[in-house]
């Protein structure tokens, strides 16, 4: 009789279905079907003033359960809650490039073995979500201003799940350390942006006050990210009736938009292409208008016509210290000679102007090319001669796209969220003093049911796809983007530049031995995220003692 009384309560004593909750750092993958790791209810995250403290809430619980949740801080006013959404992972990153289809290689070097899901959408949420997986994702994401007292500050978290309630209590240790307005920001950061893909999703028509709108959202959510920098549309240099025109008050008024947000950067569209098909193999380049070869006298005068306009342009509106002129995307050794002629035409012109170009070549290009942008393996392969660069007063940033893989810094979703952080800390170790992606919002197929696409290009090989979100980095939301856990990462990665730029000169040797011990190169860091936050609290603490 005694076994079965206590078998019996055994199982009374039971839950009906397992429930737990705690705290995780928002750099870690957590995934809809299975997780191992602990759910601390107390937390504590080290942070700077003007920045915003982030940390993700792991709830273990039964599908349609509805979990109530709410915050309250004495002293943080701005505390929004994401519902954190998941997304597939068709095909894992390969080892050197595309995905893993692509030379058939297995890649060591991802988070998970595909096909799997993983938490990466930011939605908005108020007081309550509906659990749709084993395991749902809060973001809380806290605004610390800039005027606010260092020290110690708590958020009091309270849940409901069913019968059952959990508190959770959340410490912002704030130090003395304000992070720049990105008016003032250091780090270049710029993520192409395609209009039409805007337009698709939310259904404005170009130019229209709805379209205003909507763009006013996505300049805000870039500059939130730490985004610095825009493209112009193309459309705005255009042919008409033989001539060639730039369409001013669509030019300044696209401007202004992102000026309000502190944009400091405007990246003018390309004025040449590689030609039908995308022709790699044709030394000479084609202008984008007229599409004629530019060794022709219309091609010539194209490109004449064209920068004359926008020297006047820019020195109208003060821009010429913002204005970034592209020739040609990814310059290479067989067409370098006329990208080297073009720019000689322009710098005639306009001598003032700074040519920046993503490029796949380097001694060819000659003195071309004031900010070179190098793809991220070519720079770390070749540093003695972007060294080199430098000394003429040239500039470098650095770029990825669907290369490269393996261990190199890359944002795909296969890969760890620190790789995205790390882009602030090469930077400021390499003086790389930026980043460029092509990708802010270039969807190939709908990003919420697909994120392995096949390349677009005509030119590209059967089995050769873009990797797992490499075509973007927001989201598309039913009334305006949505942000991203790698979009975040990123803003992490740009803000713990401003400050590792500030130790450099404040105290280089300090500066120098805290990037070595979480980040040697672009394929030798730590993936531990305990170590990067040991670090970064010195960081913090070196910057305020």
């Amino acid at each position: 009789m005694k076994i079965y009384f206590k078998i019996g309560l055994f199982f009374l004593l039971l839950p009906i279905h397992s429930q737990d909750i705690g705290f995780s750092n928002v750099l870690k993958e957590v995934y809809p079907d299975k997780n191992e790791f602990n759910y601390p209810k107390n937390y504590k995250v080290n942070t700077a003033r003007n920045s915003y403290s982030d940390v993700n809430i792991i709830i273990k619980t039964k599908v349609g359960d509805i979990i109530d949740f709410n915050a309250f801080s004495e002293t943080l006013n701005y505390i929004q809650f994401n519902n954190v959404k998941d997304v597939p992972i068709e095909e894992n990153t390969g080892l050197d490039s595309r995905t893993e289809q692509f030379k058939g290689l297995i890649n060591p070097h991802v988070i998970r073995r595909a096909p799997f899901r993983v938490f990466e959408i930011l939605k908005p949420v108020n007081n309550y979500i509906t659990a749709e997986t084993k395991y749902s994702l809060l973001n809380l994401k806290i605004y610390i201003p800039e005027k606010i007292d260092s020290g110690n500050h708590f958020v009091n978290l309270s849940f409901k799940i069913g019968s059952k309630t959990f508190d959770l209590k959340l410490k912002v240790n704030v130090y003395d350390y304000v992070i720049p307005n990105l008016s003032e920001s250091n780090f270049f950061y710029t993520n192409w942006f395609n209009l039409g893909k805007m337009e698709e999703y939310h259904g404005v028509e170009r130019w229209t006050d709805e379209w205003y709108t909507m763009l006013d959202k996505y300049a805000k959510i870039m500059a939130d990210g730490r985004q610095n920098c825009i493209i112009i549309p193309g459309e705005l240099i255009y042919l008409n009736d033989g001539e060639f025109q730039l369409d001013e008050e669509k030019m300044i008024s696209f401007i202004n938009i992102f000026r309000k947000y502190g944009f400091k950067y405007f990246e003018s569209p390309h004025l040449l292409n590689r030609g039908v098909n995308d022709d790699w193999g044709n030394p000479e380049l084609k202008t984008r208008l007229k599409k004629v070869g530019y060794y022709s006298d219309e091609g010539k005068n194209e490109i004449a016509s064209i920068i004359k306009k926008i020297r006047d342009f820019t020195e109208k509106y003060n821009l010429k210290n913002q204005w970034l002129q592209h020739i040609a995307d990814e310059p290479t050794s067989i067409n370098a000679q006329c990208y080297v002629d073009v720019a000689k035409q322009i710098k005639e012109i306009y001598p003032e102007i700074k040519i920046m170009e993503a490029t796949n070549t380097r001694d060819s290009l000659g003195d071309a090319i004031d900010i070179w942008c190098p793809i991220i393996n070519d720079f770390q392969e070749n540093l003695d001669f972007f060294r080199e660069r430098e000394k003429k007063g040239e500039k470098i940033l650095v770029y990825t796209c669907l290369v490269p893989g393996g261990k190199w810094l890359n944002r795909t979703l296969d890969m760890e969220k620190l790789r995205q952080v790390y882009f602030g800390w090469g930077g400021s170790k390499f003086n790389t003093l930026g980043y460029l992606h092509w990708g802010l919002n270039q969807y190939k197929a709908d990003p919420f049911k697909q994120s392995v696409v096949k390349h677009p290009s005509p030119a590209a090989s059967s089995n050769n796809y873009l990797p797992a979100g490499d075509t973007h980095v927001i989201y598309p939301g039913k009334n305006g983007p949505l942000s991203s856990l790698r979009f975040e990462a990123h803003r992490i990665g740009a803000e713990d530049y401003e400050m590792l730029e500030t130790l450099k000169i404040k105290n280089s040797k300090i500066h120098k031995k805290l990037i070595n011990k979480i980040f040697k190169n672009y394929t030798d860091y730590s993936l531990n995220i305990n170590k990067y936050l040991r670090v970064k609290k010195k960081l913090l603490k070196s910057l305020t003692t």
